[in-house]
């Protein structure tokens, strides 16, 4: 694949067009200007843009970080060649998600080009996926060293064996060490927890075992204590016979005693409710209240009528006396009226009088028959008083009976309730057997916890079956993972001297001759041996300068081994020589001016180094962007 021209709107670049030549293509830029931007959209051109990252802290989502400044959805345009044919690439924004709608068209025809798709575009062209482009191709100042990978891996074993790239070591390395450590891993796996379920197990019917021996030993001595308890039953009901016998008799006096108590103490209490507590009394103290007011009404009457005839009588005395000591006309009384005939006022002050005392003798009359009356109340009174004290007396005595006959009932029924007098070995043995029912109680209720001995011996035998193949699969998981170090190690002896010998002729030829040999492990770890000396200096002891040669030239030599037909995919290099000094920078450009004869190569830098090296290069086109 050789690229042409690329047209951006992506990230800071809008509606930008870049042009290559299909050798070497020298661009400058300054810093900030979209050097980066430039390769990050040739790569989503190629695999597309993922749209399923999420930001980190630092690290936006590429779908985020490089959105249109502008505001303009994202797209782009790229012309390249490939088996003879112009193709036209093109991804723009639809329906919402960036880079989303995909074209392929043939420049010659019009028409698109069948088979090519968003996912599948950059392994038709390139011939490889993302991950080997990243690690062979396509080389950052940020990721200039070399890494692993399993795609990378893939690529490497198709080289030495039949051609195959859908096989990876560590991929089938990790998946059978995956599939062992569902098995067993630590603690942790199918097989632990079998074991552990077998040692549950196991203990399950440990314990039923020595439950069941505990068991029939409680059964054994509860079988004792029973014929121990049916001996002192028997004693005890002797004696309760004799027992009942006396406490019968008492208690049906002492039922008796009570029963006359209460029947005393209910017609008393019959009787009181009939007159009520002090009935009789109560009215004779009203009777005589009565009386006692009758005589004072009496008393009242008799003085009210003496004190109207004194008045009569004055005033009859007035009428006769006066007129016959006044002047005529004086005091306002006539000469024409007669005066009061003596007799006239004799006779009505008699009168009078002589009604005062009749009214006196029915009202001693009266008084002497209510006087009479009081003190007969008072003697009823009085024996009233008698009666209710004697009564008293009786409820009181009733009352101190009926206790004393519940007392002695209440005695006698406990005497009868209670059993007859035992040994503490009858009670002891009862105690004693009790507790052993209820250990045999708690000790059948852990069994049945436990669950059923055969359910149990069942559970035994599949977990154990279980076992045994699971750790059939791990042993032969096991072998499996020898026989693939094996076959492992024959493969890295096949290709590791390659890829090994490929980068030492390119770092040989960056260092002029300095570095000789170079060695690389299968976790791609590099040492390099210097002239003619006999031992191997580890990546760590290079200056900065040398490694980054290193680097470069294993880059080199993996896009050779990965991607050995030149015309597949183009060299993008983004400040990847920033690094280099003069001298090994002109040794990089001239390396890579020779690479570009069979593959296309673009440089993007941000220094004027590489334009004064390569300023008389006929095989070279620069091109300097806005600002540079």
């Amino acid at each position: 694949m050789k690229l042409l021209q690329l047209t951006a709107t992506f990230g800071c670049l809008e509606n930008e067009t870049l042009t290559f030549d299909r050798g070497f293509t020298l661009i400058g830029a300054p810093n900030g200007a979209g050097k980066s931007t430039w390769c990050a959209f040739l790569r989503t051109m190629l695999y597309g843009l993922d749209t399923r990252q999420r930001d980190r802290k630092g690290a936006p989502a590429d779908k985020n970080r490089y959105r249109p400044w502008s505001g303009a959805p994202m797209e782009g345009l790229m012309v390249c060649q490939q088996g003879g044919r112009t193709l036209e690439i093109r991804r723009t924004s639809a329906g919402g998600v960036p880079m989303g709608d995909f074209s392929a068209i043939d420049r010659a025809t019009g028409l698109p080009v069948p088979g090519l798709t968003a996912e599948n575009v950059g392994e038709t062209l390139t011939g490889v996926s993302r991950e080997v482009f990243d690690r062979s191709v396509f080389l950052r100042q940020t990721n200039l060293a070399v890494t692993q990978s399993q795609e990378l891996e893939k690529r490497i074993a198709a080289l030495v064996s039949a051609g195959e790239e859908d096989v990876s070591w560590s991929e089938a390395d990790e998946r059978l060490r995956t599939w062992q450590r569902r098995r067993r891993y630590h603690k942790s796996g199918l097989l632990p927890q079998l074991e552990q379920e077998e040692q549950a197990l196991l203990d399950t019917q440990q314990r039923t075992a020595d439950l069941r021996q505990s068991l029939a030993q409680v059964q054994a001595r509860a079988s004792s204590l029973r014929r121990q308890k049916a001996h002192w039953d028997s004693r005890l009901a002797l004696e309760t016979d004799k027992f009942q016998t006396v406490s019968q008799r008492r208690y049906a006096e002492a039922a008796a005693a009570l029963d006359a108590a209460q029947l005393r103490v209910q017609t008393l209490r019959d009787k009181e409710a009939e007159t009520g507590p002090h009935g009789d009394r109560r009215d004779l103290e009203e009777e005589m209240a009565e009386v006692r007011e009758e005589m004072k009404g009496r008393k009242r009457l008799m003085t009210g009528f003496v004190l109207v005839v004194v008045l009569l009588t004055l005033a009859c005395a007035a009428l006769y006396i006066i007129p016959r000591y006044i002047e005529p006309n004086v005091a306002g009384f006539p000469l024409s009226v007669p005066m009061l005939p003596l007799f006239f006022f004799a006779a009505v002050a008699g009168g009078l009088w002589l009604l005062v005392l009749l009214f006196t003798v029915v009202k001693a009359l009266c008084d002497r028959r209510s006087r009479k009356e009081l003190r007969q109340l008072q003697g009823l009174l009085e024996e009233s008083l008698r009666a209710g004290e004697d009564r008293d007396r009786a409820w009181q005595e009733a009352l101190a009976q009926r206790d004393q006959a519940q007392k002695y009932f209440d005695a006698v029924s406990q005497q009868g309730a209670a059993a007859p007098y035992l040994p503490p070995e009858a009670e002891a043995c009862r105690e004693a057997l009790h507790a052993a029912e209820q250990e045999m109680a708690n000790l059948q209720g852990q069994l049945d916890a436990l669950g059923d001995p055969v359910l149990v011996d069942a559970q035994l035998d599949s977990v154990r079956e279980r076992i045994a193949v699971l750790q059939a699969d791990y042993d032969a998981l096991d072998v499996a993972l020898d026989a693939l170090r094996a076959a492992d190690s024959q493969l890295h002896a096949r290709f590791s001297p390659k890829l090994s010998d490929r980068a030492g002729e390119y770092f040989a030829r960056l260092t002029q001759g300095q570095y000789t040999q170079v060695n690389l492990s299968r976790s791609m770890e590099v040492t390099v041996r210097e002239g003619q000396s006999l031992a191997d200096q580890p990546l760590a002891y290079l200056s900065q300068g040398t490694a980054d040669q290193l680097y470069l030239a294993l880059r080199l030599a993996v896009a050779d081994l990965v991607l050995p037909e030149p015309d597949q995919v183009p060299v993008v290099l983004d400040d990847a020589l920033i690094t280099l000094d003069d001298t090994r920078l002109a040794l990089a450009l001239e390396t890579m001016a020779d690479l570009s004869r069979d593959r296309q190569v673009i440089l993007f830098t941000c220094q004027s180094r590489e334009f004064r090296v390569l300023e008389n290069h006929p095989e070279v086109r620069t091109v300097k962007l806005a600002g540079f």
